[in-house]
């Protein structure tokens, strides 16, 4: 939590606004649920959890996202396929360049 803390604060010194971060799937799912954000940045594996039930209701809500891990394997979930990937440890400029790839 500490490292989506440090990366919300970074991405706000970026001129983002942060609806997270979320600690799990239940909580991302309901804040995406209260406001649709523009975009999204995704970490795979998300306390534990896998996030593709998180993928998919940002793919039903059209919302372009980045997908962040710091495994090797891609996922073979279908909602994750096709989304950009930045590994661990991120780099900013690699994050904000993806996401301004997404959005645009």
């Amino acid at each position: 939590m500490l490292l989506a803390m440090d990366l919300q604060m970074q991405l706000e010194d970026e001129g983002c606004l942060v609806i997270g971060p979320a600690p799990n799937v239940a909580r991302a799912l309901e804040a995406i649920s209260e406001q649709k954000p523009d975009a999204a940045t995704l970490d795979i594996n998300l306390n534990g959890e896998t996030s593709a039930a998180i993928a998919a209701a940002l793919n039903d809500l059209s919302v372009p996202f980045i997908l962040t891990s710091g495994y090797n394997d891609f996922p073979a979930d279908p909602a994750f396929q096709g989304k950009p990937l930045v590994k661990k440890p991120i780099s900013m400029a690699d994050l904000v360049g993806n996401l301004t790839r997404i959005l645009d």
